[in-house]
């Protein structure tokens, strides 16, 4: 394979630090199997099981260990709070490991995180078993989770990236880039749908500590791969290629690009007030043990949806996908608070996903688009860490407010967490308004 840049990129001032170049789409047309050949053409079909297998340690991490404290120690409150140890080291680091792989390239990075989340996978499962106080768990709990590999928004940005430089035809460049959200938010999804299944799985059958040794030499396995894949050599702009400037590193807290970080962590904060008002609710109606399958219809929607925008038209604008999405995910909520059945709650739930997943998908879409170039990575790590802070808040104080008051007001909350989106939303909106449509982008 050829080390340059296809000639179109080469004119939009792009250079390449390997021998992962794009190839050159030249299919003109439009067809969804059309879209799907050009994205292979670009990263080769088994990128995409390589880096869903690399999601899977992140997706095990939190719960892992959640269950391995809890079960041996035999205190929810010490599983709690090193779990919130775990997914604050995520959420403090994360945005940093993507400007890193914003400046370094993202081998380097992933490889340094993989060693690092590894070894301390490995030391959490001994200390907890250990006699060691639950402080230094802790510790090594936050370590776990700070050096998790991003692989989701890595993915996310090495798709934007050979997209952007190996499709000059900007309709064409759309279409395969609504594709990779979809492909991105699925497989989110399914990764943090599978993660918790496959833990109870090896705990069951081998002991608490084994889905987190699993998670390690999955790490040491698929991550170590996934960093080495050629696709990790990504095209850089040439006019910042090796500097770093003051200007470089404010670009993205522009308000344009900030509130999209604000969006996502109003969808994680309906996921978690969502979930904590529901398994109040289902207590209430003798179906605890299932809440986990009724909280699964949302997932559903989620993922439908998340599969079906690729094909959207294109005159279905970002911004009008934010609201009407968002108006779903609204509407849902009023279905919730007026629910008096488990059967209700399922029929809104996967009304609340078919939005939710629509506006994930929306966001990271508009993301890639007011990025500027050079600081992909860094936006898109910013993001998933936005999601899981909302999550986490929301998750801690939805359980009070529900425990407290009941799972009306539980799903209230949500109703007004999904109301604020909207309200983000519109936001976005004039913000756009009042800007000339951005250029096409050159790189990222």
């Amino acid at each position: 394979m050829s080390t340059s840049l296809p000639k179109a990129a080469e004119r939009d001032g792009l250079t390449t630090t390997g021998p992962a170049s794009p190839r050159r789409d030249p299919a003109p047309d439009q067809a969804p199997s059309s879209r799907v050949r050009s994205l292979l053409d670009l990263v080769g079909f088994g990128f995409f099981p390589l880096a869903f297998m690399s999601r899977l340690p992140f997706a095990m991490t939190v719960v892992g260990t959640l269950t391995l404290v809890s079960d041996v120690r035999g205190s929810v409150a010490q599983s709690g709070a090193v779990s919130a140890a775990t997914g604050i080291g995520t959420a403090v680091l994360g945005p940093a490991v993507g400007a890193f792989a914003d400046r370094y390239g993202q081998r380097r990075v992933l490889l340094t995180c993989a060693a690092v989340n590894i070894a301390g996978l490995v030391g959490f499962v001994l200390m907890t078993y250990a006699s060691v106080s639950i402080v230094w768990v802790g510790a090594v709990g936050f370590l776990v989770g700070a050096s998790a590999p991003q692989v989701a928004p890595l993915s996310r940005t090495r798709l934007i990236t050979l997209v952007t430089a190996g499709t000059p035809a900007a309709h064409r460049r759309d279409g395969i880039l609504s594709l990779v959200m979809s492909y991105e938010s699925v497989a989110d999804e399914s990764a943090f749908v599978l993660g918790p299944v496959v833990i109870g799985l090896l705990a069951t059958a081998f002991g608490a500590g084994a889905p987190l040794l699993v998670a390690a030499l999955i790490a040491a396995v698929f991550v170590v791969a996934f960093a080495l894949h050629r696709t990790a050599a990504l095209p850089k702009p040439r006019d910042t290629a090796g500097k770093e400037t003051a200007e470089d590193a404010r670009s993205v807290l522009r308000l344009r690009i900030m509130i999209l970080p604000l969006g996502m962590f109003l969808v994680g904060a309906f996921f978690g007030s969502t979930l904590t008002a529901l398994t109040v609710f289902m207590r209430a109606h003798g179906r605890e043990l299932s809440t986990g399958i009724v909280y699964g219809g949302m997932s559903v929607g989620s993922v439908a949806v998340a599969i079906l925008i690729a094909f959207v038209p294109e005159r279905f604008s970002l911004r009008a996908r934010w609201l009407v999405f968002g108006a779903i995910v609204l509407a849902a909520s009023g279905l919730l608070v007026r629910a008096s059945s488990v059967a209700t709650v399922t029929v809104a739930l996967a009304c609340a996903g078919c939005g939710i997943g629509g506006v994930i998908v929306t966001l990271f879409s508009i993301a890639s688009r007011r990025t500027p170039r050079g600081r992909t990575a860094t936006v898109m790590t910013t993001l998933a860490c936005a999601l899981i802070v909302g999550q986490a808040l929301w998750t801690a104080l939805g359980g009070s407010i529900s425990q407290a008051h009941g799972a009306r007001t539980g799903f209230l909350m949500s109703a007004a967490t999904a109301a604020a989106l909207l309200l983000v939303g519109l936001t976005s909106c004039a913000i756009d308004g009042r800007r000339t449509p951005d250029p096409v982008r050159k790189g990222s």
